[in-house]
């Protein structure tokens, strides 16, 4: 094929953030395709904490792939560090006090953050990306986010060369729970925004079907390309994986839970139907474990001291991909856990395709949502409603109990056809196939 594209996407390995990216780098790359990587650094001011380094993907990358990082600075975030004093602990009635600088501080983000928290990304994407388009003549643009600045960057790239432009919104921007502006006429112009965006792409491509059909109602124009392309797994990272060996019934959570002012509630369904199950089946106490993997705030651990868990729930630090895939492969019940928000409709999150890779029963802690609809149509387990330990814990017993027994009606020809669609080497081949559509 021979065709070269431009990619902008603000984190990229070394950086290992969410791995669809860049596996569907490295088999496009396989597929014949050129690809210039443009991505962040971090520099100044640049929060770092959801970052780790994988060199492996790096290394993973086609020949082909030219990675050009350059370095960011945020100096709005590094100036409100060095003035916020970072690392000491207020005292509760210093707590009262900063609700009004809390609330002063949701107003400067809504001047500030236009169109999103990491609004500095724009220029040097915006800059480097016009000087790659003037030296390596890439055939097409391909932008892929959040954050929603990289589409911006993409929007003003498309308007200044022309060059055929593809917006991969991996997540929404106004129905993003994550950003939610606190004055009115902030939502006014994230609309303009939206709009631009989404009616300056010659095509667009999001990771839900429900995302795309809403986005194509809304901003659909002649002769746009409306398309879905799923998150998925990359099939070379279970080859030779070995399941780790338990001495119990293992229900495995592998990701983030953070603490909010909640301290923790992500979290909370989880341990509240787990403690209720072994309440109801104390006989499961020593024959069951509750293992939480990843980046788990410390306030998790105080928790499951306080309820007397220990000896029933273990908490892991993070591992690398290829171990929590074995650790995946040697457990019982695989979970998956989003809150229950109206701007979570849309969102199944990307552990569900390693998940039903895996071949494990998914247990899905959710609101009524396309993740709860995808388990149920593609037989990948069972679906507790999020905020209730009564199904949480009646669906960890009959989990429990199915899997034990052999009885547990999971897979078939539904779940078969869906790990097949998802992996990152067929969902690459999808990509080639839009990006023809565009330039031949």
């Amino acid at each position: 094929m021979g065709r070269r594209l431009l990619l902008i996407v603000k984190n990229f390995p070394p950086y290992r953030t969410e791995p669809n990216t860049a596996n569907l780098v490295k088999y496009l790359g396989r597929q014949g395709w050129k690809i210039d990587v443009l991505c962040s650094r971090p520099g100044w001011g640049v929060d770092t904490g959801g970052l780790t380094r994988d060199e492996a993907q790096l290394k993973a990358l086609h020949p082909s792939t030219t990675v050009y990082p350059v370095t960011t600075v945020n100096p709005v975030h590094g100036l409100g560090l060095l003035m916020k004093g970072r690392g000491k602990t207020a005292s509760p009635a210093g707590r009262r006090s900063r609700r009004h600088v809390s609330f002063l501080g949701r107003l400067f983000r809504s001047v500030l953050h236009i169109p999103d928290s990491e609004h500095y990304w724009f220029h040097p994407a915006f800059r480097h990306g016009r000087r790659l388009i003037k030296s390596r003549r890439p055939d097409l643009l391909v932008t892929s986010g959040p954050p929603f600045t990289t589409h911006l960057a993409g929007w003003a790239l498309k308007k200044m060369t022309g060059i055929p432009w593809v917006c991969h919104s991996r997540d929404l921007f106004l129905e993003n729970p994550l950003h939610t502006p606190w004055l009115p006429w902030r939502r006014g112009l994230d609309r303009v925004l939206e709009r631009l965006v989404m009616r300056g792409a010659d095509a667009v491509t999001t990771v839900y079907p429900e995302a795309t059909e809403l986005l194509r109602r809304r901003y659909g124009g002649p002769g746009q390309l409306f398309r879905t392309v799923r998150n998925g797994y990359d099939e070379e990272a279970f080859a030779g994986a070995e399941p780790v060996a338990t001495d119990r019934f293992t229900v495995l959570y592998g990701g983030r839970l953070a603490a909010d002012d909640a301290d923790g509630r992500t979290g909370w369904s989880l341990l509240d139907g787990f403690e209720l199950m072994l309440g109801r089946r104390p006989e499961l106490r020593e024959a069951v474990r509750l293992k939480l993997v990843g980046n788990i705030h410390p306030v998790y651990a105080e928790e499951v001291a306080r309820r007397g868990l220990t000896d029933a729930v273990e908490i892991l630090p993070p591992v690398s991909l290829g171990d929590m895939i074995s650790l995946e492969l040697g457990a019982d019940v695989l979970v998956i856990i989003l809150e229950d928000s109206p701007k979570n409709w849309f969102t199944a999150g990307g552990k569900i395709y390693e998940s039903a890779r895996a071949g494990r029963p998914v247990l899905g802690i959710l609101p009524e949502n396309a993740a709860a609809r995808l388990i149920r149509e593609k037989n990948l387990g069972l679906v507790a409603r999020y905020g209730s330990a009564e199904e949480v814990a009646a669906a960890l017993d009959a989990l429990h109990a199915g899997v034990v027994s052999g009885s547990l009606s999971y897979g078939g020809p539904e779940r078969d056809a869906f790990v097949r669609a998802t992996s990152f080497e067929r969902l690459a081949a999808k990509f080639t196939e839009i990006f023809g559509e565009l330039v031949g």
